[in-house]
């Protein structure tokens, strides 16, 4: 990753002007496997929303996770 993150939400990589991620494309922007992408849907860490029969993570649920790991972290 290019961008050094050091704290608030200001720190993540800019955004990619999406609101909803494709499930397989969150799941690689996250580079996860499939069993922790599910367990942290089921957990209610990311948000899935469906438009018709396809499924999406939202950009904000996305955004806040990887913000809840650098507060772990800190």
């Amino acid at each position: 990753m290019n961008a050094m993150v050091h704290g608030a939400a200001a720190d993540l990589r800019a955004s990619t002007g999406k609101l909803l991620h494709r499930r397989k494309k969150a799941q690689e922007m996250l580079d996860t496997s499939n069993t922790t992408f599910h367990r942290l849907v089921n957990e209610g860490k990311l948000k899935i929303v469906h438009q018709g029969r396809s499924s999406y993570v939202t950009d904000e649920s996305l955004r806040a996770y990887v913000a809840s790991l650098v507060q772990e972290a800190a």
